[in-house]
């Protein structure tokens, strides 16, 4: 039997049957028959509008009551009549006014939740979500606050709630590869790497395809850059080459290998992963064309060769 049907006249009275028993303190509330009266009009208002005006008024006049529960149950209806209705302001409006008065309601700020993100609030989202996440931290209130908060700008703010997401999901890649990328742009290339590390461990058993191989070759071109700042080559030498066999059309990591290979002597291959930069015509093209003139002169006595080597790479790497 429903809650909402289980009124039942017993010796000239009405008595609630519910699923909990109420507390003998409660019964002894000194206004608990005002609350039950109250309760009882709301409950029986079939107008949604005035069922919903008297469920706030009882959230106005009562600071706390055993029948928060059934409170909430009739605004929730109302609420969920304007979700379904996609009225996406009117939504946010009354979970609002419910939660002014009770704040810890997890069933309107889920709704508050969802509203701000139709509404495309981002800042309303990281409030109402907070307070949803406080109640009931799981991954996917993290992880809609940790998207508000990236879509406006506050990387500080992403980077605490994609923590928090990846707490309940640690193989979350997009939140990894975000905090690879903005630890990057940060110049922490220490914690980039770490992140790095974070996702190929996500990524041990995950099939071979490209979206992954993009993923992992990112990781590993975050980790060998954190290599090379610290002059550790030849991990930052072992970290590209595996960055250029899983993605090899990024730029950077043949960049980088040609600087590695020409430390260790090894030219030849330093002209090629030049080449192959300068092919794929990136934001290192140019960086990379300097130095491999560099190299052919030293090695040549001059860059006629160039050509040939450019071209070598783009078939090689499919472009032509």
């Amino acid at each position: 039997m429903s809650w909402t049907k289980a009124v039942v006249p017993f010796c000239g009275l009405l008595v609630l049957v519910s699923c909990t028993f109420l507390s003998l303190e409660a019964q002894q509330s000194p206004t608990y028959a005002e609350e039950y009266a109250l309760y009882q009009r709301a409950q029986a208002e079939t107008n949604q509008q005035k069922q919903k005006e008297l469920a706030l008024e009882f959230v106005r006049t009562y600071k706390q009551s055993e029948l928060d529960p059934h409170i909430s149950y009739l605004y929730q209806q109302y609420l969920k009549t304007l979700k379904d209705g996609g009225r996406w302001q009117e939504l946010a409006k009354a979970a609002e006014e419910f939660l002014q008065y009770r704040p810890a309601d997890a069933s309107a700020a889920a709704l508050a939740v969802e509203a701000y993100q139709k509404l495309g609030q981002p800042q309303k989202l990281v409030e109402f979500g907070t307070r949803l996440y406080n109640q009931n931290p799981n991954a996917p209130t993290a992880y809609l606050v940790a998207k508000a908060c990236q879509s406006v700008g506050d990387m500080a703010g992403f980077e605490k709630w994609a923590e928090r997401t990846l707490r309940h999901d640690p193989d979350n890649l997009e939140m990894l590869a975000t905090l690879i990328q903005s630890s990057w742009t940060a110049q922490n290339l220490q914690k980039a790497a770490e992140y790095g590390q974070r996702a190929l461990k996500a990524l041990a058993n995950a099939p071979d395809n490209e979206a992954n191989n993009q993923v992992r070759a990112f990781a590993y071109r975050a980790i060998g850059e954190n290599a090379y700042i610290q002059n550790d080559f030849p991990s930052a030498q072992s970290a590209f080459e595996e960055a250029a066999r899983l993605d090899p059309k990024v730029d950077f990591a043949h960049l980088r290998l040609g600087y590695c290979y020409w430390r260790t002597a090894q030219l030849d291959k330093a002209i090629v992963s030049f080449a192959r930069a300068v092919a794929l015509s990136g934001p290192g093209a140019q960086e990379a064309r300097q130095q491999l003139y560099t190299l052919l002169r030293q090695r040549f006595g001059n860059t006629s060769a160039a050509t040939r080597y450019i071209d070598a790479a783009k078939q090689e790497l499919g472009l032509k």
